[in-house]
């Protein structure tokens, strides 16, 4: 992760805290990304071993609960 924000400046406060990163657009996209696919996977692991059941019933059960 590091080589993603070799480009980074860091600002900050009259105290010396820091409050903001500037980053080039490519940079925060390729983060943003990469946040986005770690998410996805999570929560495939969460649901990998639930119970799954075949599509038409899946169908008959959304369209009984939208009636």
């Amino acid at each position: 992760m590091a080589s993603l924000v070799k480009e980074a400046q860091v600002l900050y406060d009259v105290r010396g805290k820091k409050t903001h990163v500037v980053l080039p657009i490519k940079k925060y996209e390729e983060i943003l990304e990469r946040l986005e696919d770690a998410l996805d996977s999570k929560a495939m692991d969460e649901v990998e071993n639930e119970k799954t059941i075949p599509w038409e019933e899946a169908k008959r059960l959304l369209k009984k609960r939208s009636r």
